[in-house]
């Protein structure tokens, strides 16, 4: 029955949706400093209901052609102006239209970091992952949330 399950999600994730032009990779960093990771204030978005007082984890979508190690590295200096390390990936989480990478990453110079984009966010601030007074977007949340074992994990050990 796994097997069959699998084979469904892989049809219709891999081949129904990038066919109606409906799965597009975005990569989404979790950067991780000491016991902090880096959030950003979400773009404003009536399609998926964000405003300007939400969180969320910096990333974007994969150019054509483009890995996701490049596209994350990309990402992240055009948002924040850090340079980073991929320390692993953290898994995938889907929804109706995009395929979520989710990587956790470390900045290499801290002094680097600004708001580079403040038409599209006008914060970035240092927050503990498992903060409730952080207003995550929802998805961002649900990932989160998935992924904070692992997040906590790479905290003890680096």
């Amino acid at each position: 029955m796994r097997i069959f399950s699998s084979l469904k999600d892989f049809f219709y994730w891999e081949i129904y949706n990038r066919l109606k032009g409906n799965n597009q990779d975005v990569v989404c960093a979790v950067i991780v400093s000491g016991d902090k990771i880096l959030a950003q204030t979400a773009q404003k978005n009536a399609l998926i209901h964000t405003d300007d007082t939400q969180f969320v984890v910096p990333g974007g979508k994969v150019e054509v052609g483009e890995t996701l190690n490049a596209a994350v590295h990309r990402e992240i200096k055009e948002e924040t102006n850090l340079n980073i390390d991929v320390i692993q990936k953290l898994g995938v989480v889907r929804n109706n239209k995009y395929k979520l990478h989710w990587f956790a990453c470390a900045p290499t110079d801290l002094s680097l970091l600004e708001v580079v984009e403040p038409q599209k966010q006008k914060e970035l601030k240092w927050v503990s992952p498992d903060d409730s007074s952080v207003n995550w977007t929802p998805k961002n949340y649900e990932a989160l949330q998935k992924f904070m074992p692992q997040i906590k994990n790479i905290q003890k050990n680096l």
